[in-house]
């Protein structure tokens, strides 16, 4: 099969994906919300709740903004891939490092949150490294992805 722009359907995965992130993060920046104003508040729904949630309002703030972006970063991709040309397994692979990158960089945020720490580096507690490699995964996905998109881009502007 030749190559061509990402299909509808394959772009639609990493919408339906990306949409779903997005969801998160908006539950994520309740949270923040209530954790900024320190007590659950969700009248009339809800009485007051006096509940302390784990982390700090920097790190819920921070996770909130990553995971909105991820999922912003993710939807570019989608429509990004109409204007490259990738085979069958490119655009399978193309896709997978699309929807992996944004997930795997919002879990570092989360556990990052979480337990306190920044995964900057491997080591320390078990907690730090499993965030270490939340985000060394995003970034290993996101090369692909972005040389992916790179190459089907080249090869499209070759077959215009």
């Amino acid at each position: 099969m030749a190559p061509e722009p990402l299909s509808a359907s394959r772009r639609a995965a990493i919408v339906q994906w990306a949409a779903w992130l997005f969801c998160a993060g908006l539950v994520v920046g309740l949270i923040f919300t209530f954790e900024s104003i320190g007590h659950i508040a969700a009248w009339p729904l809800l009485p007051r709740i006096d509940f302390d949630f784990p982390g700090d309002v920097t790190a819920w703030r921070r996770a909130h903004l990553g995971l909105i972006v991820n999922a912003i970063a993710m939807l570019a991709f989608a429509a990004a891939g109409r204007s490259a040309r990738l085979g069958p397994s490119a655009q399978r692979s193309y896709v997978i490092a699309v929807i992996v990158t944004g997930w795997a960089n919002s879990a570092g945020f989360l556990t990052g949150t979480l337990f306190g720490v920044r995964g900057l580096a491997f080591g320390g507690a078990v907690a730090n490294s499993a965030t270490y490699l939340f985000f060394l995964v995003a970034v290993a996905s996101a090369f692909v992805q972005a040389i992916l998109l790179a190459l089907g881009a080249r090869r499209m502007r070759a077959a215009v």
